[in-house]
């Protein structure tokens, strides 16, 4: 496993055209470089480097090395982060003394070069010795020399096997014994990297905005490249609900011209409820105004020992919360305006402006309002007869259907006293004081009583 990384350092990546040297201050380091000029050499020196490999031939590779180059993986234990380092990891399968060589098939080596032509990143699929290996680098050119700042190779097995080696607790991120060493100039990359780790959709919006994006998954056969496939590979990441959280050491840097940042960590990647698995997340991103932009992912995997992945499943992302419900039903649906805008104008007309003409609907709807308007009269009138009944408020119909003899009295008695009036008696009696029934019945009583009185004279 060591030699297939060793010799996929000094192939692919050397094969941009390096040399040796010191890194220089971040800033500008020449005059620009047409991205297809920056290509076309990098895709002629990979054919040589490649060709040099196949012989056996490593002692040529140190001149093509940068002293403080990075290498994560394939294996859990595979972190290098010297050319010396790389050297001896490639003597263990490169040398022409013991006829020691490697069986290299290329793959199509995808380059893009950040504005400016100073820097790249390079993707290349290949086999060594039957093995597919999956290559992301990235390259910083000073002085029209390119040279390599970090590489990350994985191999890439089949998604039936992950899953059988998941059971056993025997997937690990490759270079998970990794230090910490991030570059000052890379915090703000290393902050929306840590970001994203948890909102995917943060990831997938700035890979899905450019073209020669490229995003590569752990299994054989998982790139997505372009607008199109990244979206509907992001799409379902976001519906699994896919999250992940650091569980090793951040590495970080920024080439020589400050305009591309790598980011690399182990993490602990996890679908819903689903099994978690432990990745190396190895993302460049590119200078964009005051901040950084997502534009190549590389999520690698190394197979182990049973448990080994044990520990980093521990470190499992939190759930993601579950987004509150939004009040759509408040939100009415946008009308046509071709047909839903007039009728809402011919509703504000009735009830503002009376004056103005309307349609034929609008008519009858007034005819029923008026219709509507003359019907409580009649209450009015029952409401009328009740104050009738009082003394000082009498309704000028009563006073009309009244008969016309008026009674000299100041106050018109009620009805009782006029038929007391009437019932009494026309003749009057010549006494003064007219008796009443009860002295008439009185009164012929005492003839009877003046018999008597006669009889005695006799």
């Amino acid at each position: 496993m060591c030699a297939a990384l060793a010799c996929l350092v000094a192939g692919v990546l050397a094969a941009c055209g390096g040399g040796g040297g010191a890194v220089k201050p971040k800033g500008p380091v020449g005059p620009p470089i047409e991205a297809k000029q920056a290509e076309q050499g990098a895709s002629d020196l990979v054919a040589e480097i490649y060709d040099t490999l196949g012989r056996g031939n490593k002692d040529s590779l140190f001149t093509l090395l940068e002293d403080s180059l990075i290498v994560f993986g394939p294996r859990r234990t595979d972190m290098l982060a010297t050319r010396a380092e790389a050297l001896v990891a490639l003597g263990q399968v490169v040398d022409p003394k013991a006829k020691k060589k490697v069986n290299i098939k290329r793959g199509k080596l995808e380059l893009v070069a950040s504005p400016g032509g100073r820097s790249a990143w390079a993707f290349d699929l290949v086999a060594i010795n039957g093995e597919p290996i999956a290559v992301m680098a990235v390259l910083s050119n000073a002085a029209d020399v390119w040279l390599v700042s970090a590489v990350a190779v994985a191999h890439t097995p089949g998604a039936q096997q992950v899953k059988a080696e998941l059971a056993k607790d025997a997937v690990v991120p490759p270079g998970a014994m990794g230090s910490k060493k991030i570059d000052p100039a890379a915090r703000p990359a290393v902050e929306k990297f840590q970001k994203g780790l948890l909102d995917q959709s943060i990831w997938g919006d700035d890979l899905a905005g450019r073209s020669d994006s490229i995003a590569i998954g752990p299994t054989s056969g998982e790139v997505a490249r372009g607008k199109k496939e990244i979206k509907a590979a992001w799409q379902k990441r976001l519906d699994a609900k896919t999250r992940a959280a650091v569980s090793g050491e951040i590495t970080a840097a920024v080439t020589d011209d400050g305009q591309l940042a790598w980011v690399s960590a182990p993490i602990t990647r996890v679908e819903g409820d689903g099994e978690p698995m432990p990745l190396r997340a190895f993302a460049v991103f590119e200078k964009d105004g005051a901040g950084w932009k997502l534009i190549a992912l590389h999520e690698s995997v190394a197979l182990a020992e049973p448990g080994a992945g044990a520990s980093f499943k521990k470190v499992v992302p939190p759930k993601l919360a579950e987004p509150k419900p939004v009040e759509v039903v408040a939100a009415e649906p946008k009308p046509d305006p071709a047909k839903k805008q007039p009728e809402k104008k011919k509703i504000d007309k009735k009830a503002d402006r009376d004056d103005k003409p309307a349609d034929p609907e609008l008519k009858k709807e007034k005819k029923k309002k008026a219709k509507a308007a003359t019907e409580p009269e009649p209450v009015k009138k029952k409401k009328k007869k009740k104050p009738a009944l009082d003394d000082d408020e009498t309704p000028k119909k009563k006073k009309l259907k009244q008969p016309a003899p008026a009674e000299d009295d100041d106050e018109t008695p009620k009805k009782k006293t006029k038929k007391k009036k009437v019932k009494q008696p026309a003749p009057a009696e010549d006494d003064d004081e007219t008796p009443k029934k009860k002295t008439k019945k009185k009164k012929k009583k005492a003839p009877a009583e003046d018999d008597d009185v006669v009889e005695v004279s006799d």
